[in-house]
């Protein structure tokens, strides 16, 4: 029986219409294009997010390992090196905004190693996924184009490949908050339980990885207040306001520990002025050209409707008004690489510039985008060989004053650092421990591993602890004619019973061999 019993069965069929196609034209089937065009409608919502990423994880790893680590990164290395017991001492004392990402590296050099390139693994993947998330925002913000210019865009800029070559959290940072701002869009369009707690996750994680990086909610505020605005629904405001409450709760203990620690933390920041002010552009991009040509674009967007740009203007300019304020009225944290969450929302803004409108799709408007790129590309290079150097960190070169030892080093050398010096002897110790023998460092009473502090304790008496050594390494962690001004206290044993017999000056350090007389 072809026909079933429901009601609905009872009435007759309608004939089947056919239209019979004009001579000479063939009919096409149905079926297979509807299948092509889901497939193509997927790529398009891929490749505006990974072309670019896949081109940042490229980008970042070119000679990743070649630059010497920094004062910073040998902290890093140093302290991860540690027992969890012992980043739990130190973190209470100094680092503890650092603490999350250095037990972190504690697990990922364990099991991947220790390299500068092992160390720097999981910042260029960091930045690479935080180009991909930015292009995929630009994408759900705007458009496809504008998502994938946004991506392209911060891929030329050299502090993009400087900062995902570095074992710092930084790249972590500028991830979670393109991730905390996508989760938030993605929560307010569809409501679901489980986008807000993946966007509460993101935020909290955003703190973790650093906790100045917690001022770009400024933008998550605008963009809610837009959302407000568009529909007159009071719910998505509350919910928000809760979800961010919940998710800043875990942090209080570390913001907490922070603020106690901030007197050793950031004693080094210099304060603000507006010639700090006027440099800020290129020491956030690392290149001049790169950061006017930026700004010229974001002047651009700004004749875009505000609506559209609010929350993403609010993303750039959030970080770097609450810094200001805070380093002018209360101490200063004025700080370049604090400031690296700003680069996807300017490289975002510029791209809306570039392709705000249809136009961006016209072959005028492709010839525009591909100028304007290339014209990033090329004025980025200098700087982008410039990061890739041998001693292009911040910090003394310790790879190269540790070959020095490594070649001239005899059995019974001791090595003398400059006291309450942390970066030098972790840097050097870095370097020196993959030798097959390394100079004895007699100075040393408790390591800084065991000190709950970067710094290892020393023994007072420092002449006592050297005297009788045949040769005597002094590295200093800057460049300077006589060394022992770093250790006045050797003065008058070096100038009784030694003689200096080797002097070596690589970048921003001075290493210094003295021999014995007798």
């Amino acid at each position: 029986m072809t026909v079933t019993d429901s009601p609905t069965s009872t009435r007759p069929e309608r004939a089947t219409r056919t239209r019979t196609p004009p001579p000479g034209r063939a009919v096409t089937p149905a079926g297979p294009p509807r299948r092509t065009t889901r497939a193509g409608d997927v790529l398009g919502r891929l490749l505006p997010s990974v072309v670019p990423g896949a081109l940042m994880a490229g980008i970042g790893s070119i000679q990743a390992g070649r630059p010497t680590l920094s004062w910073d990164e040998v902290t890093s290395a140093e302290v991860a090196a540690r027992s969890l017991p012992q980043i739990w001492d130190m973190i209470q004392n100094i680092d503890a905004v650092f603490g999350f990402y250095y037990a972190f590296l504690h697990f990922w050099s364990a099991a991947v190693g220790s390299s500068e390139t092992d160390l720097r693994l999981p910042s260029i993947i960091a930045m690479a996924g935080g180009v991909a998330l930015a292009a995929e925002l630009g994408r759900r913000l705007f458009t496809p184009m504008i998502g994938l210019i946004t991506g392209l865009i911060l891929c030329v800029v050299p502090n993009t490949s400087r900062y995902a070559a570095e074992a710092r959290p930084y790249a972590f940072a500028c991830f979670f908050s393109v991730l905390a701002l996508l989760m938030l869009v993605v929560a307010v369009r569809r409501g679901r339980a489980y986008t807000w707690i993946g966007y509460g996750l993101s935020v909290t994680f955003l703190g973790l990885a650093h906790l100045v990086a917690l001022t770009t909610l400024a933008a998550h505020a605008v963009l809610i207040a837009a959302h407000l605005w568009r529909r007159r629904r009071w719910r998505p405001v509350a919910v928000w306001a809760g979800t961010v409450i919940a998710a800043l709760v875990p942090l209080l203990p570390l913001a907490w520990l922070g603020a106690h620690q901030e007197d050793t933390q950031l004693h080094w920041v210099e304060p603000i002025t507006l010639g700090r002010l006027q440099d800020m552009p290129a020491e956030i991009t690392g290149s001049a050209e790169v950061a006017w040509l930026l700004i010229g674009l974001l002047v651009l967007a700004s004749w875009r409707p505000l609506l559209r740009i609010a929350p993403i203007a609010a993303l750039a300019l959030g970080p770097l008004c609450a810094l200001a304020l805070v380093s002018a009225l209360i101490s200063p944290m004025w700080v370049a690489r604090y400031l690296l969450v700003v680069l996807a929302p300017m490289a975002m803004l510029a791209a809306v510039a570039l392709a705000g409108g249809r136009e961006g799709w016209s072959r005028f408007g492709a010839l525009r985008i591909v100028s304007v790129l290339l014209l990033l590309a090329v004025v980025s290079v200098p700087a982008q060989r410039q990061i890739r150097g041998p001693a292009a960190k911040k910090g003394p070169d310790y790879r190269t004053a540790a070959q020095v030892v490594a070649r001239n080093q005899q059995p019974g050398d001791i090595v003398v650092y400059p006291p309450k010096n942390r970066q030098v002897r972790a840097g050097m110790d870095y370097y020196l421990d993959r030798l097959p023998t390394q100079p004895a460092d007699p100075l040393v009473r408790v390591p800084s591993a065991r000190t709950g502090l970067l710094i290892a304790e020393e023994y007072p008496d420092v002449a006592v602890h050297v005297d009788g050594a045949r040769r005597i390494w002094l590295i200093v962690g800057d460049r300077r004619d006589d060394p022992v001004t770093a250790r006045p206290g050797l003065r008058p044993l070096l100038d009784a019973e030694y003689r200096r017999v080797g002097f070596w000056q690589p970048k921003r350090a001075t290493v210094a061999l003295y021999e014995h007389v007798g």
